[in-house]
């Protein structure tokens, strides 16, 4: 347990630093206003809701879905196929503490997950399924069976058997769900668990005694897991061990003349060269975009679409500050005979022309979805916090240190 506790307090050490970015940054104010928006829309959609919706079955779906998927956080490294291989047998405690952080993680993001559809839950499934605490504690014993089963399922040497097993889960886990929202009698849950508890005995149990642990696919797994969360807090600030990651995106090579302006200045060449091809700069300004997008479609006209449309704009600041970060670990870059401002200048021009790119593409989107008004109103905010932003706010967003 000393090994688990170690790797458990590296992992989290270096996850705060990066949380502490993220709410830093005023993500979280994002996240707030977010909600705020969701919560008053969500409770006007519940109203106009009609009575032929599907609610059983959208339940029965995102649940089953949500007890089926998971992945069991292991910490392994590389370096232990070599080192803690032949102690594999000792290693029970260590890999129990992993499935039990595992179910606890998954418990939370389904709990947060039944919160939300709360109102539709009591709205339209309470009245035949019951209590929303009894609910939750089937769901919640579901979870841990899975989280059981999935862990013996790393021991298939082929995704095509983990897959296989995934499928059957899923559907149990269906079944299960279905009855559990339907209100059908309680017999009918009983046998249904005890299924899961035999094929777990059974079957699962004795897969542990049949095969190995698949190392490799244990780090594989850890490393995808590991990427996901630095993806994530790359948007907000620099994170080394991504710095690897370039992609050639040959077919954008058109646009490194439209970012980079200057051709004679160093800076402006690498920070439009990185923003399309390093880590996932282009791609999360992108997904920003579109998000972003949809929302001012969706959203009914007045002023919470300039809300939205300055909040968006607000996160892609926020991303493109971390350009400012990439290249200060590399030692080349300091021999070039680069005078002092060019590399605010680099920031200022590359983010000012994206950001006008994102106006221009949201003020579209308005003009189609919305009216003349907000859509000219939209234009000029977008020009002016392009310009501000780009000159002074995200100059002050970069001298956030790590």
């Amino acid at each position: 347990m000393t090994l688990w506790r170690e790797r458990i307090s590296s992992y989290w050490n270096e996850a705060i630093r990066y949380l502490r970015l993220i709410g830093n940054s005023g993500f979280l104010f994002t996240v707030y206003f977010l909600i705020l928006i969701g919560s008053f829309y969500y409770s006007q959609a519940l109203e106009e809701l009609p009575e032929a919706f599907p609610s059983l079955w959208v339940f029965t779906v995102i649940f089953a879905i949500i007890l089926t998927r998971g992945r069991i956080r292991t910490f392994v490294k590389q370096a232990d196929v070599v080192f803690l291989l032949p102690y594999e047998s000792m290693l029970d405690r260590y890999f129990r503490a992993s499935q039990i952080y595992s179910y606890i993680l998954q418990s939370f993001v389904m709990l947060v997950i039944f919160i939300v559809l709360a109102p539709l839950f009591a709205l339209r499934i309470s009245n035949e399924s019951g209590s929303f605490w009894i609910v939750l504690l089937m769901l919640l014993i579901a979870k841990a069976w899975n989280v059981a089963s999935i862990w013996q399922e790393q021991r298939f040497a082929s995704g095509q058997e983990r897959g296989s097993h995934f499928l059957l889960r899923l559907i149990v886990n269906g079944v299960f769900t279905y009855l559990l929202f339907s209100g059908a009698d309680f017999i009918y849950l009983i046998a249904v668990v005890g299924i899961m508890a035999l094929l777990y005995v059974f079957y699962y149990q004795k897969l542990a005694v049949k095969l190995s642990i698949k190392w490799e696919h244990l780090i594989s797994v850890e490393q995808k897991m590991l990427m996901f969360f630095y993806r994530i807090a790359n948007a907000f600030t620099d994170v080394p061990q991504l710095k690897e990651q370039v992609r050639s995106r040959s077919y954008l090579n058109g646009m490194l003349g439209f970012l980079s302006a200057n051709k004679k200045s160093v800076y402006h060449y690498l920070f439009a060269r990185t923003f399309i091809r390093a880590n996932d700069y282009l791609g999360v300004y992108v997904r920003l975009i579109v998000v972003a997008s949809f929302l001012l479609a969706i959203l009914p006209n007045g002023w919470m679409e300039i809300a939205v449309f300055l909040l968006f704009m607000h996160m892609v600041m926020m991303q493109l500050s971390t350009l400012w970060f990439h290249y200060d670990t590399n030692m080349w870059v300091d021999l070039y005979p680069i005078e002092k401002g060019d590399r605010k200048e680099a920031l200022t021009t590359i983010s000012f022309r994206l950001l006008l790119i994102m106006t221009a593409v949201l003020t579209g989107v308005l003009l189609v979805s919305s009216t003349y008004l907000i859509t000219a109103i939209g234009l000029a905010i977008g020009i002016l916090f392009s310009y501000l932003g780009s000159t002074t706010w995200i100059h002050k967003r970069k001298k956030q240190a790590w």
